[in-house]
C-alpha cells in the first residue's frame, strides 16, 4: 500500500531526472533512489543514452548488504529489455531489493508493464503509484513514443500591438529579463531547437543555453529552402550540431559549402509554398528528439499554428508600441481567449496546451 512517505521520495527523485531533462534521448531521464528503515541511502540519475540507468547508478553505489530488504523507487517503470544497457529488472532481482515503487508505466511497448510483472514473478513487491506531476514530466516522452515525433513547443516574442520587427525587419528587443532567461530555461529542457534560415540571416543568434553562467549547446535544426544559411553564422560554431533541411531542388553547391561547414544537409519536399513540416518532423522523431522548441519568425509560426502541427503555444507579450510600420506578428487573426496568461517580469507570458 503506498504512502505519503512514498510520494515525498517520488517527488525527490523527479528533481533528479529534471535535471537531465533535455539530455538523455532518445531515451527518457529517470530518477531513482533506495531506501532503507525511511532513509534515502543512495541516489541515482539516468545521465544520457549509453550511460548507466538512473537504477543502475543507485544500486552500485551499495554493497549487497546494504541493499537487503531495501526499497527502490523510480520515477519510470525499470526497464525488462537488452537494449544499449543490460535490462534494470534483472539487476535488481538479483541485488536483495525487497519492494520498488515506481510512478509513470513506461508507455514504451518493449517494457508497458513488462517490467513489473518480471518484478512481481521474482517476489518483488513492486508498487504503481501514479503522481501528476511526474506523469506531466513524461508528456513529451509519452507524446514520442505513440507518435515517433517529438512534443513542439512553438514560441514568439510580440509586442502589446502584436508586432514582432521594427520597420523593414530591422531587430528589436521586444521583451525584457525575464522572458530572456524563460527562453534559455525551454531550450536547456528541450532536446534541440528549430529555428528558419530567415532568423538566422535576421538577428545571427546563437540559438545555444546561456543560463547560470554556463553556456550548453544543442542540435539546432534549421528550416532552409533555398540554402541560404550564411557560412560565418555564429550558430554553425554554437550549436551541438547543424541539420538544414532544404528544397529537394536546391542548387548542388550550395548544398556542398553547407556540408563543407560540417552541417547535416536533408533535402524535403515542397508543401503549400514551404517545407513539408510533417516530413520534417518525421525526420526528427526518427532520431529520437522528445522535446523540440521551435524558435522562429511570423511564417513559421503561422506554418506550425495553422498546421496544427504544435503540441504547446508560448506568446510573451511586452507592453511596447512598436507601431503601424513594424512586422506583423501574425499572418491570420489570431484567437487568444484560450491562453492562458500570467505576468512575467514587465512582461505577460500566454501558454495554450493542445488536448
Amino acid at each position: 500500500m503506498e504512502t505519503e512517505a512514498d510520494h515525498s521520495v517520488l517527488l525527490q527523485i523527479l528533481q533528479a531526472a529534471e535535471s537531465r531533462r533535455g539530455f538523455c534521448a532518445p531515451n527518457p531521464a529517470v530518477g531513482a533512489a533506495v531506501v532503507r528503515d525511511g532513509r534515502i541511502l543512495a541516489r541515482g540519475r539516468h545521465f544520457a543514452a549509453g550511460h548507466p540507468h538512473a537504477e543502475v547508478e543507485a544500486l552500485q553505489q551499495l554493497d549487497k548488504e546494504a541493499l537487503q530488504g531495501a526499497s527502490l523507487y523510480v520515477t519510470l517503470e525499470p526497464c525488462c529489455h537488452q537494449g544499449k544497457t543490460a535490462a534494470c529488472t534483472d539487476l535488481i532481482i538479483a541485488s536483495g531489493i525487497k519492494r520498488v515503487v515506481f510512478s509513470m508505466m513506461d508507455p514504451n511497448p518493449l517494457v508497458a508493464g513488462k517490467g513489473m510483472k518480471a518484478l512481481q514473478a521474482a517476489g518483488i513487491d513492486c508498487q504503481h503509484v501514479p503522481l501528476s506531476e511526474i506523469t506531466e514530466f513524461y508528456r513529451s516522452y509519452v507524446f514520442w513514443q505513440e507518435h515517433q515525433r517529438p512534443f513542439v513547443t512553438l514560441k514568439l516574442a510580440i509586442s502589446a500591438d502584436h508586432k514582432i520587427a521594427g520597420e523593414h525587419g530591422s531587430p528589436v528587443t521586444i521583451t525584457g529579463k525575464n522572458c530572456e532567461t524563460l527562453t534559455h530555461q525551454f531550450r536547456l529542457d528541450s532536446d534541440a531547437i528549430l529555428t528558419t534560415a530567415q532568423t538566422i540571416i535576421s538577428d545571427d543568434p546563437q540559438m545555444n543555453v546561456r543560463i547560470a553562467d554556463k553556456v550548453i549547446s544543442k542540435p539546432v535544426y534549421i528550416l532552409d529552402t533555398k540554402c541560404r544559411l550564411p557560412l560565418n553564422a555564429r550558430v554553425l560554431k554554437t550549436a551541438a550540431s547543424v541539420t538544414v533541411y532544404h528544397a529537394d531542388h536546391c542548387e548542388e553547391k550550395k548544398i556542398k559549402a553547407l556540408e563543407e561547414q560540417g552541417v547535416h544537409c536533408v533535402p524535403v519536399p515542397i508543401y503549400d509554398q514551404g517545407l513539408n513540416l510533417d516530413v520534417v518532423l518525421d525526420d526528427i522523431g526518427a532520431e529520437g528528439v522528445h522535446d523540440l522548441w521551435v524558435e522562429a519568425g511570423a511564417q513559421c509560426f503561422h506554418a506550425f499554428y495553422q498546421g496544427q502541427l504544435a503540441q504547446c503555444v508560448i506568446l510573451y507579450r511586452s507592453q511596447k508600441i512598436l507601431g503601424e510600420h513594424a512586422v506583423p506578428a501574425f499572418l491570420a487573426p489570431m484567437d487568444f481567449k484560450n491562453f492562458a496568461w500570467q505576468e512575467y517580469g514587465e512582461d505577460e507570458v500566454g501558454v495554450l496546451i493542445s488536448n
